[in-house]
């Protein structure tokens, strides 16, 4: 690797070569970028142990287990997933993403059946059974 240009210097995290502005001070070794995300992470980590009881890294280690992807729907996410617990017992279930967490189990209110109900209704919708097929005005023929 060459030596930075005048003006420049190398973040010794991330390795690149960024201009003095990024750094907080002459003697700083990392860039601001870097100081963020390590800050953030940092942060993340207090307020989880300090909220719901994980421990250092334990967060990270359920996120593995669960193979880097939210528990209900199996994608992943550039930031955290939520960590999800139950509102009556308060005990740690999983990590979710914000819109499972959010809205699937907030409308749900945390009941099994009606989750199973959902999944149903979804599988075998009475109006299908009922009534034959019937199409929303954006999946019908324009000959119709």
């Amino acid at each position: 690797m060459s030596p930075p240009r005048k003006g420049f210097r190398t973040c010794q995290r991330c390795k690149k070569n960024r201009a003095e502005r990024f750094f907080s001070s002459s003697r700083a070794r990392f860039c601001s970028t870097c100081l963020k995300k390590k800050r953030s992470k940092g942060a993340h980590e207090q307020r989880v142990m300090k909220t719901y009881g994980l421990k250092a890294g334990e967060y990270d280690k359920l996120l593995a287990a669960q193979g880097g992807v939210c528990a209900i729907c199996k994608k992943s996410r550039r930031g955290n997933f939520d960590v999800d617990h139950d509102h009556k017992t308060g005990l740690v279930r999983g990590l979710l993403c914000p819109a499972d967490n959010r809205k699937v189990l907030k409308y749900a209110r945390n009941d099994p059946q009606r989750l199973r109900a959902a999944a149903e209704y979804i599988e075998a919708p009475p109006a299908l059974r009922i009534l034959g097929e019937r199409l929303h005005i954006d999946f019908r023929d324009e000959e119709e």
